[in-house]
């Protein structure tokens, strides 16, 4: 089924008559994406061994894997098909890993879980949930809406929510609670999809040249460029810009919500809010009710100011100074 929002009819955006389309792009990135992931496949000329050393249940292990092809999740294949369902992101010589990333040396490894390491998944997870909130977004309005995709702030779960900032091109918009329950519907079909997030080093001319199309991305992506390249993410057809790490795969989130749009100019900015539970973690319907009323109120992370009326989207300026891994900032890729 494709969801829409429906009630979706001002005529007089700035990009309403743009021969330029979301799918249009998206198409675009994507014959990119795998061109470039097919040419770096290329280069691999030969198979090289690689010792990886586990560290976990159900006994410590040492694995001969295959560099720049073998990533944690084959490495689970090998171990136990419970760790293939339930790992949710390694830790490879002690660095946060993406579970579908190839590893490319001589490592010791450790696979993640919620129960195991509840700390260390909560930002991954909600990073990762911001993500997939683009996704939808992107997706829910109807293809004459060009939907410029903005950025969202580092995960801070002590907000309540995660987010992300949107240029919609409707002005004054408010969303009905038929659409927040759109957008929620939306959410929970690609989580049943199980997708995994695939990870993929570009050069920054590529990144620039996928992204020419939104305006805010164009801006930001020099600054996000580490040694010349960006990291992007893709899952389905989607894909964004990101450090990392993330979830292994979509099945991962459970309960959700789209809790709130927040309108943080004067023109089509605005901030989409939502929260979600760990599948692997429990929460009875009156608890997750109690968080969800609190993730409706304006999550003011990487925000001049509180006053949702007065509020903007930080200037792109201000907010790509501090896109960096070791960024202690609260805004984030």
């Amino acid at each position: 089924m494709v969801w829409k929002l429906s009630r979706l009819t001002y005529l007089g955006s700035k990009r309403w008559m743009s021969t330029v389309t979301n799918d249009t792009v998206r198409q675009m990135k994507n014959d990119m994406f795998n061109k470039e992931k097919l040419r770096q496949q290329s280069l691999i000329t030969r198979i090289e061994k690689i010792e990886v050393k586990y560290d976990g249940v159900p006994s410590a292990c040492t694995l001969m894997m295959n560099r720049n092809l073998s990533t944690p999740y084959n490495c689970a294949m090998h171990i136990h098909e419970v760790l293939c369902q339930r790992s949710v992101l390694a830790e490879v010589n002690g660095q946060l890993w993406d579970m579908h990333r190839p590893l490319t040396e001589n490592c010791e490894l450790r696979l993640l879980n919620f129960h195991t390491a509840p700390s260390v998944l909560n930002k991954v997870f909600w990073r990762s949930c911001s993500f997939l909130l683009g996704l939808v977004v992107e997706r829910a309005f109807k293809e004459e809406y060009f939907i410029d995709l903005h950025s969202w702030p580092k995960p801070n779960v002590q907000s309540g929510s995660y987010v992300y900032d949107v240029d919609i091109g409707i002005p004054n918009w408010k969303p009905t609670p038929e659409e927040l329950k759109t957008f929620t519907a939306m959410l929970w079909k690609l989580s049943a999809e199980d997708h995994h997030f695939e990870r993929l080093d570009v050069s920054q001319d590529l990144a620039e040249e996928m992204f020419k199309h939104n305006r805010f991305k164009r801006q930001q992506i020099p600054q996000l460029a580490v040694d010349g390249n960006v990291t992007l993410y893709r899952v389905k057809d989607h894909i964004d810009i990101s450090f990392g790490p993330m979830i292994g795969r979509t099945k991962f989130v459970g309960t959700t919500q789209v809790t709130a749009v927040h309108q943080l100019d004067n023109d089509c900015g605005y901030r989409f809010q939502a929260l979600s539970i760990p599948k692997q973690l429990t929460l009875n319907s009156f608890a997750f009710s109690v968080l969800a009323d609190r993730a409706k109120k304006l999550n003011t992370t990487g925000l001049k100011s509180r006053d949702v009326s007065n509020s903007s989207i930080e200037s792109d300026s201000s907010q790509e100074s501090d896109l960096s891994p070791e960024s202690n900032s609260s805004q984030e890729r």
